[in-house]
């Protein structure tokens, strides 16, 4: 990576592995990347938390979905329309 894209903050990784926890009404996303540095030395990826309402949680999802060319998941239908089938 380039001098400039470091000092602006911005890091070019891939990425390795992810936690969430919920918190009730937000929760916390942890994200581990790799860096050609990181992982050419064998050091451990890198860790990035993010604490985000659910509704931005529910947001980034379907965004990833849609960009990725997946789709949802089926609903899953409650008792009561399964009861009239």
């Amino acid at each position: 990576m380039g001098d400039k894209t470091a000092a602006a903050g911005n890091r070019l990784g891939v990425l390795v592995g992810w936690t969430s926890q919920d918190l009730g009404r937000r929760m916390i996303l942890s994200i581990q990347t790799h860096e050609r540095s990181t992982w050419e030395h064998g050091d451990r990826p890198l860790q990035t938390t993010v604490m985000m309402t659910k509704s931005q949680a529910a947001v980034l999802a379907n965004h990833l979905l849609k960009v990725s060319g997946q789709t949802p998941p089926p609903r899953r239908r409650g008792w009561l329309a399964s009861f009239f089938e």
